[in-house]
């Protein structure tokens, strides 16, 4: 019995010293797990602060006070010139991103702002550190909300339920790495904010810059605008004077022009009935030339009948001559029995351009080679015909011209009065076509050479 009590009591101490090992070794894990995950929070915390920047942060702080006191001197910068708050921001943006845009602060941010949630860390033995899950895939808050509030589903140890399965928990360590890294974004948002606001800032500043300079030059284009003014009052009141006398001026001439004006009137009803009064003493003139030459006319035709006889008696005389075998006693009686015979033919009016027949037409005499016209009047029962030029372009009394129509020959005429502005002739018989020519008609005469009657 005694060896029995002997060994229940040895045993009894053997497994209150393993109990005793035992709870040693889980207190020496939680306590290695605790300083541990203590010493990492700390490392990271100072890493994200890089409290071993002091060179950096004194120049950002140095930077920081320069873009303060710029801004507080409040210096008026005139156009063309640079900036100096703009240039300070510049500054302190370089200075800004050497402790917020390096390497090794951007991968600690990116690493520790994220939701470490059920099973995302583990504790490992062997370097007595805590691990990241690399099969869990971390995503960044997505606010300040605490995303394991709700312990039903986020427990804060592993919990069994009633099925057997195993909700797994999200433990302080991790609620707490969580809640950190909120911390650090927002410090680090809170950074990038302010930064966004002083560059607001400098761009308001620039633009009330802008409207400053634009103030002081409209400022003093108001001054020099009220000094002119003032000469200009001045001014206007000898140039008030001056009107006056320039309106009364003005309207002594307006009433001496209506006064031209009424003289003028009376004249111009004057001339038009001198003017009326000449048109119809030429138009009784030119009737009675007609009629004049209606007569003539009729008298050379009367010759030409007869001259037409003898030639026919002549041309009988000298077919009964030939038949008799005898001859014929004169031969150039035919040509001086017809006086109008012409001694020359042309091939037609000259070929001309519009510049040669301008120049043609402004001729102050119709040369050998002719000038266009047109018909003014013709009559075919008294063989008259009216052009429009005389003695102006050296026609005279006589003269002999082949009016030629469309490359054709169409009469030949005689002067028969020549006046300037106008000619009057007799359409002279036996040539070309006169019976075509109308009034209006465009013509080329030129002179010929023909003998008289």
């Amino acid at each position: 019995m005694r060896v029995l009590a002997v060994l229940f009591r040895l045993f009894s101490l053997l497994g209150l010293l393993a109990l005793c090992s035992m709870l040693w070794l889980k207190f020496d894990t939680l306590s290695k797990q605790s300083f541990s995950y203590l010493d990492e929070l700390i490392e990271d915390s100072y890493s994200i602060l890089q409290s071993e920047q002091e060179a950096k942060w004194k120049d950002l702080n140095e930077k920081k006070s320069l873009f303060n006191d710029t801004f507080a001197a409040n210096d008026q910068v005139a156009d063309g010139e640079d900036n100096k708050l703009s240039e300070a921001l510049d500054d302190l943006k370089v200075s800004e991103d050497s402790l917020l845009r390096n390497a090794d602060y951007r991968d600690r941010l990116d690493r520790l702002t994220k939701e470490f949630g059920p099973g995302t860390m583990y504790w490992d033995s062997e370097s007595m550190t805590w691990q990241i899950n690399d099969d869990v895939k971390l995503e960044s808050p997505a606010g300040f909300k605490d995303p394991f509030e709700d312990e039903t589903q986020f427990p804060l140890a592993d919990k069994t339920l009633e099925d057997g399965s195993v909700l797994k928990g999200v433990p302080h360590h991790q609620r707490l790495r969580t809640v950190i890294g909120m911390f650090y974004k927002d410090r680090h948002d809170r950074y990038t904010e302010v930064a966004k606001l002083r560059e607001m800032l400098v761009e308001r500043d620039q633009e009330l810059r802008q409207f400053q300079n634009m103030w002081a030059r409209e400022k003093k284009l108001k001054e020099d605008t009220l000094d002119e003014l003032s000469d200009t009052q001045i001014k206007l009141k000898g140039v008030e004077a001056d009107l006056v006398n320039e309106k009364q001026e003005r309207k002594n001439e307006n009433d001496a022009f209506e006064e031209q004006k009424q003289r003028d009137s009376t004249a111009i009803a004057d001339l038009q009935k001198e003017n009326q009064k000449i048109v119809k003493d030429n138009e009784a003139e030119v009737d009675a030339m007609l009629d004049e030459h209606k007569q003539q006319i009729e008298k050379k035709q009367e010759e030409i009948r007869m001259a037409d006889a003898s030639g026919y008696k002549r041309g009988i005389d000298e077919m009964l001559a030939k038949q008799q075998g005898g001859e014929v006693a004169d031969n150039d009686i035919s040509e001086e029995v017809n006086p109008f015979m012409v001694k020359k033919k042309d091939a037609g009016p000259p070929e001309m351009n519009e510049l040669d027949m301008m120049a043609v037409s402004q001729q102050k005499k119709i040369s050998d080679i002719g000038a266009p016209s047109t018909i003014a009047r013709v009559d075919s029962q008294t063989g008259m015909l009216l052009l429009p030029f005389g003695t102006d372009r050296g026609v005279t009394q006589g003269s002999v011209f082949t009016v030629w129509k469309d490359k054709k020959q169409a009469a030949r005429i005689r002067v028969q009065s020549s006046r300037k502005g106008y000619l009057l002739a007799y359409i002279l018989p036996r040539f070309g076509e006169p019976q075509k020519l109308r009034p209006g008609d465009s013509i080329y005469i030129i002179p010929e050479e023909e003998q008289n009657l």
